[in-house]
């Protein structure tokens, strides 16, 4: 059997049996990206696993253009009707894809789409969008190490209705696999933006929306039930690093300060549940 066309020229389902017949083995080229699930920052790549993050994935191929698939028979069939045309999904079994990854692999799914740049300011019709809504929070997270505290921050987001979520790019990586699956696939749904400079993000946002800047530190002056009481109407909050904190920059950006009350010998709560008691807090309006 002929091998099949390259990746660019074709798209569909790529049916491949025990003998893989249209790849030249697990060694195809065509599969480089999957194997030990290698894709990385520095060639511009993610590695998406798991049928509800990768239908998320392909829903937003617009602003995340997928490159190929790997799956099942069962996700193949699945997953059809959303392939964007021109993306190839070989479908294997089961035991191939684990051998590809390296690990016994049962998401049944395997996605790789291209990264979206980083950038330090929105653009202007991004800016313009968020100046016609009466409310808007955008959250900041700065500095944040672990994927899985990230993915859950970006969960949190989405289910309180934030507008923007702008991610340090020398924190955590957003679209790291754990990220992604901490996330439950709504990485590709918030709206987000990876900072190269993120005191030049928030000053932009400060000014040009315009909004107040929220700080959140075990350190704050205000409680939170009281800034909940005078919202402001257009927000930033600030969330930092898992052990450090805010840093004094940031700190000294912020209009107000706030503390998530806690019980006496306590000091603070993770970043990703105090992120969520925030967005509660300061929820809009109407929610």
């Amino acid at each position: 059997m002929a091998d099949a066309p390259p990746a660019s020229a074709s798209g569909g389902l790529i049916h491949l049996g025990e003998g893989l017949d249209e790849l030249k083995g697990l060694d195809d080229p065509r599969l480089e990206p999957f194997r030990a699930l290698r894709g990385r920052r520095e060639d511009g790549r993610f590695i998406v696993e798991g049928a509800l993050a990768v239908e998320r994935l392909l829903e937003q191929a617009e602003r995340f253009p997928v490159e190929s698939l790997v799956c099942t028979p069962s996700h193949g069939a699945r997953l059809e009707a959303a392939l964007p045309p021109g993306v190839p999904a070989f479908v294997l079994p089961r035991k191939r894809i684990a051998e590809l990854a390296g690990f016994d692999f049962h998401r049944g799914v395997l996605a790789c789409a291209r990264r979206p740049p980083t950038r330090a300011v929105l653009e202007p019709w991004e800016i313009e969008a968020l100046r016609r809504r009466e409310q808007v929070t955008v959250v900041v997270a700065s500095g944040l190490a672990d994927p899985r505290n990230l993915g859950a921050l970006i969960r949190n987001a989405a289910a309180f209705g934030v507008d923007w979520v702008v991610v340090d790019g020398r924190g955590a990586d957003a679209f790291a696999r754990l990220t992604i699956r901490a996330s439950v696939g709504n990485v590709f749904r918030v709206p987000l933006l990876v900072s190269e400079a993120l005191p030049a993000t928030v000053e932009q946002l400060r000014r040009e929306l315009p909004a107040t800047v929220v700080a959140a530190t075990p350190a704050g002056e205000l409680e939170l039930d009281a800034l909940a009481v005078d919202r402001p109407a257009r927000q930033i909050v600030l969330v930092g690093n898992e052990g450090a904190g805010l840093d004094e920059d940031a700190l000294a950006r912020a209009d107000r300060r706030v503390r998530i009350p806690v019980v006496a010998g306590a000091d603070s709560v993770n970043v990703a549940a105090a992120t969520a008691i925030l967005l509660y807090a300061l929820r809009p309006r109407g929610l």
